[in-house]
């Protein structure tokens, strides 16, 4: 969970809202999306390559 975001972040999710034409919800929806998938690949078991 994002307990702190740094205002030069949130000052980045503004821009690209604006230059993108997204709301900055939808930026943050899209982010928290990414970074939810990204957790679950890391998650995974790795195979044994000797298998």
């Amino acid at each position: 969970m994002i307990e702190y975001v740094s205002p030069e972040v949130i000052q980045l999710i503004k821009v690209y809202a604006v230059v993108n034409n997204y709301t900055q919800a939808e930026i943050l929806g899209r982010i928290v999306v990414e970074w939810q998938a990204q957790q679950r690949l890391s998650e995974k078991p790795r195979r044994n390559e000797d298998e």
